[in-house]
């Protein structure tokens, strides 16, 4: 898997998204960057560099074979709406459920389904392969502590079968940083905001520790 550079679709290119966008070209991935402004996000492919190139949310989602979502949780169902079933591509979610932003709707439909946030993604997308990532790191640290193969930062991450798992520890390695498995999407608690990995910056035996 470590030789293969799969293409990386960015639907939602600010923070956590643009950041590991570029992280992910530097790394030798073909990336494309969207939004619902694609014309606005020029300048970050050209500080990507890499051949790093821009386009629409349903193009990204065509050219990649790992999609980065990287958009407000409540905006989760206007996606699939918009791009479908991502049927066979593997879906990193990056996102946290933020009710004073994505509204009650969310967290009643989980409650009433007993979900976790990243199982309630996932719900949207079953025929793609699921992993949540990167939604504990603040996105300074993503950007600051990225490469340090020396004193890699531990990243959590859960995936709901062996292709996400693999696919997703590769990335977050290939970056620089050190991940850290917590099992599958029923392991992801931990990762929510307010629970015990959510923004901890820890070596990966630290982190191993509070698990």
């Amino acid at each position: 898997m470590q030789d293969q550079k799969f293409n990386i679709g960015v639907i939602g290119s600010g923070n956590i998204g643009g950041t590991l966008g570029k992280h992910f070209a530097k790394a030798g991935y073909p990336v494309m960057f969207s939004s619902r402004h694609p014309e606005q996000l020029t300048a970050l492919a050209e500080e990507a560099g890499h051949g790093a190139r821009v386009g629409t949310i349903e193009a990204a989602a065509g050219f990649g074979e790992v999609i980065l979502l990287s958009i407000p949780f409540g905006k989760t169902p206007d996606l699939k709406q918009q791009v479908g079933t991502l049927e066979g591509k593997v879906l990193i979610d990056t996102n946290n459920y933020y009710p004073q932003r994505d509204g009650d709707l969310p967290g009643n439909e989980m409650a009433k389904k007993n979900l976790l946030e990243s199982e309630w993604t996932a719900s949207h997308f079953p025929s793609a392969s699921v992993a949540k990532a990167f939604n504990t790191i603040y996105y300074v640290t993503l950007g600051g502590r990225a490469f340090d193969h020396e004193n890699p930062m531990a990243i959590p991450f859960g995936a709901s079968d062996e292709k996400a798992k693999e696919i997703t520890n590769t990335l977050i390695h290939d970056i620089g940083f050190a991940p850290v498995h917590v099992g599958d999407l029923g392991g992801t608690r931990s990762m929510q905001p307010g629970q015990k990995l959510y923004t901890k910056e820890l070596a990966p035996g630290e982190m191993q520790k509070l698990l």
